[in-house]
């Protein structure tokens, strides 16, 4: 049995790391819509309860405010999860990188 080099063992290490991070990511954002689905429809079941006691422009401003809120929740969790897949991307790259350059350095040294 051969002993696997240690640039093959962090070069993997790494990549389980990226792709566990990644799937963490996408169940943030999963459960995000899932949670912004959920408060969708309570807040429809809280309107359709309120609707007759508001005015007509009351019941107007409400509609819009919903939509508003709705899509500013929706573009926070879409934002930050893209924003976390970059740190994750960005540091993958980074450290792969790096194990490279330790590698080339460390055969360079046998060499020389």
């Amino acid at each position: 049995m051969t002993n696997p080099r240690f640039s093959t063992t962090a070069s993997n290490a790494i990549d389980v790391f990226g792709a566990t991070a990644r799937s963490a990511i996408e169940a943030y954002r999963a459960g995000g819509d899932q949670l912004g689905t959920l408060a969708a429809e309570q807040w429809s079941h809280a309107f359709r309860k309120a609707s007759p006691k508001l005015t007509p422009e009351t019941r107007k401003n409400a509609s819009h405010a919903r939509k508003v809120f709705g899509g500013y929740y929706a573009r926070g969790v879409d934002l930050s999860a893209s924003g976390a897949a970059v740190a994750v991307d960005t540091l993958v790259r980074a450290a792969q990188a790096g194990v490279e350059r330790a590698d080339a350095f460390a055969q360079a040294r046998k060499t020389a």
